[in-house]
């Protein structure tokens, strides 16, 4: 598991400097989630090269500091130093404005809009039956009791599903509790039954946790804990996914939505089952509503499978290819293996890896600049302590490793693209400069 840094990490600096003299960056820190300051000293330089140091003030400024002093432009001077206007410089004897002098700017609060993300959990009564029981860890592969790489030593117990489930979303919470907006919604509720009819299939109408900042305590303690063994009911997860999509649609503001359906089965309990036997069969619903969802309202669904099989079941159905089926209707199917289109995950690891990188792709990879781009000054971007090149408008960002300038877009974006998009996403942490270009 990669450990990543929070994103309020994020800080921007800008090197200063004027006609003739040497730059000088700025020192950035944080001042709280999202809110990181730009403080340190700028420079003035005189005749001889030498720098002298001044405080900055704690207001924000941009662009060239200019003045209503009538005597701007006819100050004599002897040096820059004589000059008492920022930007003025002393040019055969008079202090005179260099137009081309770059100033000083300083973005005191990085715009970032963490994604609303809703886990769609599986509780089904699979999820804890005893026969559904797994090496998460496995430490024992051929099944005898003892563990494969010590055969002196018990291997450790089986567990049930919901249990590793449980463990990952702990895992996931911490690891993300300050990046993203987070709920959670079960199917069936906690009031499905293990019988056969409408009972096995409740969903509530509103998920059991609305998602909320800082929200992973109440996930946790929102589902049933850990080592629950009285999960019962299908697996609704048509109406599962509704009531998430109706959440999402209903938060409103710029956050992006994000639905991730975990379950360790094919969907039944049809709004459409005409008896209850019916309420047994796969539940065709589950596609079309998926897609509807990514087509019409923009709300991207991944999957993540436990466990699942590739062989038939008593109806015939391959719940691989089903779930291959709503992956791809989601819009954001898994890469790499045209036979597993979603995150097909055989023990505990596989499980939090899946969510680890669904969640980490969830994190934007293009930072607006309100202000743009500070005048007479190119950006360098530096990533977890890594320089980045600028690529071309062009570039193929998925494959390219860099970052993408785009000063048409209102407001001007710079997006993070390959390894320095991932590096990001892991730490977190980004530093933006502004260099002066030659002032001439």
């Amino acid at each position: 598991m990669h450990k990543r840094i929070p994103l309020t990490l994020l800080a921007f600096a800008l090197t200063a400097c004027g006609g003739g003299g040497e730059d000088t960056e700025t020192d950035a820190t944080s001042n709280g989630p999202g809110i990181p300051t730009v403080t340190g000293s700028s420079s003035e330089t005189d005749a001889t090269g030498e720098t002298e140091d001044s405080e900055t003030s704690d207001e924000t400024t941009e662009g060239p500091t200019t003045t209503d002093d009538p005597s701007a432009g006819t100050m004599p001077c002897m040096s820059d130093d004589d000059c008492p206007v920022e930007g003025e410089f002393c040019v055969e004897g008079f202090c005179e404005f260099d137009p081309n002098y770059c100033g000083e700017a300083m973005v005191t609060e990085v715009p970032y809009t963490p994604p609303n993300i809703i886990l769609i959990l599986d509780k089904s009564g699979s999820m804890v039956n005893p026969d559904n029981n797994w090496d998460d860890d496995q430490d024992d592969l051929d099944d005898d009791g003892f563990k494969d790489d010590d055969p002196m030593m018990m291997a450790t117990p089986k567990v049930t599903r919901w249990r590793t489930l449980h463990e990952v979303v702990t895992l996931i919470g911490t690891e993300f509790d300050d990046k993203i907006n987070m709920g959670a919604n079960l199917f069936p509720s906690l009031q499905g039954q293990p019988v056969l009819g409408p009972q096995a299939c409740p969903v509530e109408a509103n998920p059991e946790v609305s998602v909320a900042p800082m929200n992973a305590a109440n996930v946790l303690a929102g589902i049933p804990p850990a080592g629950a063994m009285d999960l019962a009911g299908g697996t609704p997860a048509e109406k599962g996914v509704t009531t998430a999509y109706n959440h999402l649609k209903g938060l409103g503001g710029n956050n992006d939505p994000v639905a991730i359906l975990i379950t360790d089965g094919a969907a039944n309990c049809s709004t459409s089952a005409p008896d209850d036997m019916a309420l047994l069969d796969y539940d065709e619903n589950l596609v079309p509503t998926v897609a509807a969802a990514w087509n019409n309202d923009m709300i991207p669904t991944y999957v993540v499978g436990i466990d699942i099989s590739s062989e038939p079941d008593m109806q015939g159905i391959v719940t691989r290819d089903v779930l291959n089926d709503v992956a791809n209707a989601g819009g954001v199917p898994k890469e790499g293996d045209p036979n597993e289109q979603f995150y097909n995950a055989t023990n505990k690891q596989e499980l939090a890896d899946a969510l680890e990188l669904i969640v980490g792709n969830t994190i934007d990879c293009t930072i607006e600049l309100q202000d743009g781009i500070p005048d007479n000054t190119e950006p360098s971007v530096d990533v977890n302590g890594m320089t980045w090149p600028q690529l071309d408008a062009g570039a193929d960002c998925a494959n390219e490793d860099g970052w993408i300038l785009d000063e048409d877009a209102d407001p001007v974006t710079i997006t993070l693209c390959g390894a320095a998009c991932l590096g990001f996403q892991e730490s977190g942490n980004l530093d933006l400069s502004f260099a002066c270009t030659d002032v001439g």
